[in-house]
């Protein structure tokens, strides 16, 4: 009576896919594939750091940082600048230390 039945029979091949399968996860792609993918995502980062540091420019900041880059010219820049000082002043005044 050596027959197994449909569910030993289901489980006996389960049991056989599992035996000589390595214990650890094997890779997914290609070393090449990998490379790849890093490199598109290294010019993606690439391209989006020129964008934010060419928006940054643009934004307002501190006089003596424009006074560094060489921006002091520009006026709307300069009033935005004085602005933000003044509003650094004020926020100093309202908070003091200790």
């Amino acid at each position: 009576n050596g027959q197994l039945l449909p569910v030993q029979q289901i489980q006996r091949q389960e049991i056989s896919k599992t035996v000589f399968r390595p214990g650890w996860n094997q890779p997914t792609m290609t070393l090449a594939e990998l490379g790849e993918r890093e490199r598109e995502e290294a010019i993606r980062r690439s391209e989006a750091q020129k964008v934010a540091e060419g928006e940054a420019m643009l934004r307002p900041r501190r006089y003596e940082q424009l006074v560094k880059d060489g921006m002091e010219d520009d006026a709307g820049l300069v009033e935005a600048s004085a602005k933000l000082d003044r509003a650094w002043d004020d926020w100093k005044e309202e908070n003091p230390r200790g």
